[in-house]
Order: structure tokens, then C-alpha cells, then sequence
């Protein structure tokens, strides 16, 4: 860069986020949260949550029977007799 850039850099201020307007955001993301939260639970119930779980434990028990067949079969293709 050239000097007199540099110079007129160094004259610059320093940026400074706004703590009155960081504090506004931070109320308004909060607040949108709390709402999406609230919208959320009372369109899912408990019911919903549960049955949520139901469908995913069985799933993932599936997957990790499937994988651990899996890694039993290449150590035996690998190590196994000639």
C-alpha cells in the first residue's frame, strides 16, 4: 500500500459496536425465540415428542446393528482364515 493510504488509515477511528443497539437485537432475537419456542411446543404437544422418539430409537438401534454386522464381517474378511 502506498503512504499516503496508510496514513489516512491510521486516521481512522476504531470501530465500535453500538451497545445500544446490540442490546436492542439481542431483546428482539430473544423475544422471537421465546415466540418460535412457545409456537412450537403447543403445535407438537407431548404426544408428538414422544412419538418422535419412538420412531428414531428403533432406527438408530437398526443402524448400529447394521454397522456393527458390518465391521464384524471386514475383520473376519480380513483376518479371518485364508
Amino acid at each position: 500500500m502506498s503512504e499516503p493510504l496508510i496514513r489516512l488509515l491510521a486516521e481512522l477511528p476504531a470501530a465500535e459496536p453500538d451497545p445500544a443497539r446490540a442490546e436492542r437485537i439481542r431483546i428482539g432475537c430473544r423475544t422471537r425465540l421465546a415466540r418460535q419456542a412457545l409456537r412450537a411446543s403447543a403445535l407438537r404437544g407431548p404426544a408428538a415428542r414422544n412419538r418422535t422418539a419412538q420412531l428414531w430409537q428403533p432406527l438408530i438401534v437398526v443402524l448400529g446393528v447394521a454397522y456393527l454386522t458390518e465391521v464384524i464381517v471386514q475383520a473376519l474378511r480380513m483376518y479371518g482364515p485364508p
